[in-house]
This record gives structure tokens, sequence and C-alpha cells, in this order.
């Protein structure tokens, strides 16, 4: 995560191998396919160190806490029936940008920012069988303890709904 986020990710693993390890590329790239991953085990770590960091940074700044969420489409180019070895969980997105459905993962991202510090909460895919965009963001809002000082939520005007203000004022 480090070396993706370090160098900027751009789908090649020389890039993380390059950041990483003294091994050759073909070894990090059999972890990453072969491995089991405990992916909830990755995603709870990431949100108790981004906690703690913006916590402590909160508290020696006496600054407030910044909730952002929003979400992406990363866009695939092949769809699943076409591509050789199938890309779970990607479906139709409607894509704002380019104004038009696409085929890809969409993503909801929340970050946490306090004094200038940013950094990545949680990364959900959005399963529309599943759950919500405003689901999945009033739970990463209640998930959140109570800051230190003032929070506020920061997202675009698609997530203006009660269900987010609610959220926000039961967490405070």
């Amino acid at each position: 995560m480090n070396a993706m986020i370090l160098k900027g990710y751009n789908g090649k693993i020389s890039d993380i191998a390059e950041l990483t390890s003294p091994r050759h590329r073909t070894s990090i790239s059999r972890f990453f396919s072969q491995s089991k991953w405990k992916e909830e085990l990755l995603m709870n770590s990431l949100e108790s160190a981004t906690i703690e960091l913006i916590w402590n940074k909160s508290k020696k700044t006496n600054k407030p806490i910044y909730m952002i969420i929003d979400d992406t489409i990363s866009e695939k180019t092949k769809l699943s029936s076409k591509a050789k070895n199938i890309i779970e969980k990607c479906s139709f997105h409607n894509s704002h940008l380019k104004r038009k459905t696409v085929y890809g993962h969409q993503l909801v991202v929340a970050l946490l920012s306090c004094d200038g510090l940013v950094l990545p909460y949680a990364i959900k895919i959005y399963d529309k069988e599943k759950m919500s965009k405003i689901d999945i963001a009033t739970n990463l809002i209640s998930s959140l303890s109570k800051s230190i000082n003032r929070g506020f939520v920061l997202c675009d005007s698609w997530y203006s709904c009660k269900a987010i203000f609610m959220a926000s004022k039961e967490a405070g």
C-alpha cells in the first residue's frame, strides 16, 4: 500500500517491487496473485492507523477533523464476458464525468483530514446488490468515534440527504 501511495500506482507490479523489496517483480506478482488475503485485516489496520494519526494531530493542534467522502469509477477496458479472467465485482455504473454508462468498479472512498494532514480511511467497493452508496457513507460516518475537537463531513451534493445529515449529527 505504501509503495502504491508513495510512487503513484499505475497498475504495474514493477512499481511496487521497486519501492518495497529487493526481490524480483515476479516474486511479488506471485505473492499478490496466489497468496491468501485477509482484506478485512488490512482495511482494519488502515482505519486504526489513520484514526490514531488524525486524532493525535487534532489533539495537538486543536483543529477540527474532516471526513471527506466521494466515489469514483475504475473503468475496465474489457467486459468480464470478453476477458480471459473474470474481474470480480465489476458492473455497469453511470459516469457523471463521461456522461455515459461505463463498466468497472465503483469505489466509495473516505479520507480523514486535520490541519493539512490527509490520510485514506476507507475504500469500499460499491455493489448495487448489497448496499447503496448512501448506506456505505452513513456506515463510514458512524464508524468513527467522536472527535476531540469539532468534526465535519465533506462530500459532493449527490450525498446531500437526510440519512447523511442524521448520521453526521449522531456521530458528533
